[in-house]
């Protein structure tokens, strides 16, 4: 497992192997001790009914015309895999977040405590479903990293919300993809897939911002635009405190027009 730290709560994370562990959140504000066994031999069936349902998808020449009226540039294999993904997932597992109110006791109780527990005890949030996605993408050869962080919905939220989520990377864009977060149409989970918002110099700038500092929150969103609905949503790294506009990076921000003074 190649795990990258970047401030004191938020994480990247891929080359996943069995029995990994993996940081996942924290036991109470700040900490960020709580860890999944990522045991990926025991989702073998679940891959391989993803793998065959993703095959049919890329296939089917309906659905590819369909996804290019509204995304022309978007691979419709990678697609074919998400949206697989999506709808394999909560086929096979229709209840793995109908416990949530449990899960901090799942995660408080003696012992080291598996992904595969987690999907049967029904206590599954954006982070297990986030790390089993890493796990089937990296399976696929497909270049991606589990990104533990926080969202905003819009530019005006006060705090980010804990969030975790997939980045994937391919020859032409870099993506968002956020499986924990579908869009349901007509019986069918829609992958939320989203274009980076932002220029070249502003995704270096995104990553200088948020490694780690002293005495510094290493805090920082990139504008994310869903290529089927075009919303936006914020995607980065926080720290759980309040939101300032300095951590917002988008290629949309109007500069900001600083007053002319005049000279006696």
């Amino acid at each position: 497992m190649n795990f990258e730290k970047l401030n004191e709560t938020n994480c990247r994370v891929d080359d996943i192997k069995n029995n990994d562990k993996i940081l996942i959140g924290g036991s109470f504000f700040g900490k960020f001790d709580l860890k999944v066994c990522a045991d990926t031999d025991n989702f073998e069936k679940f891959f391989v009914t993803v793998e065959k349902n993703a095959l049919n998808f890329a296939n089917n020449k309906k659905m590819e015309k369909w996804l290019h009226t509204y995304a022309p540039e978007f691979d419709t294999k990678l697609f074919a895999h998400m949206f697989a993904f999506d709808n394999v997932l909560r086929k096979i597992y229709p209840n793995m977040s109908s416990n949530i109110s449990q899960r901090q006791n799942f995660y408080d109780a003696k012992g080291s405590k598996t992904l595969s527990q987690a999907f049967d005890a029904g206590i599954c949030k954006c982070a297990e479903i986030s790390i089993l996605a890493q796990a089937y993408f990296q399976r696929q050869g497909i270049n991606t990293k589990y990104f533990g962080g926080e969202l905003l919905r819009s530019s005006n939220e006060e705090f980010g919300e804990a969030h975790s989520f997939i980045t994937v990377n391919t020859d032409q864009e870099e993506y968002i993809y956020d499986p924990a977060n579908p869009i349901l149409s007509s019986g069918a989970y829609m992958p939320r897939i989203s274009t980076l918002e932002v220029t070249p110099a502003q995704r270096q700038q995104f990553e200088n911002k948020i490694h780690t500092q002293d005495n510094k929150r290493n805090c920082a969103f990139m504008e994310a635009k869903d290529i089927l609905t075009q919303s936006n949503w914020y995607y980065g790294c926080g720290d759980g405190a309040n939101i300032f506009p300095s951590f917002l990076i988008s290629k949309n921000t109007k500069p900001q027009t600083i007053p002319q003074t005049h000279g006696r």
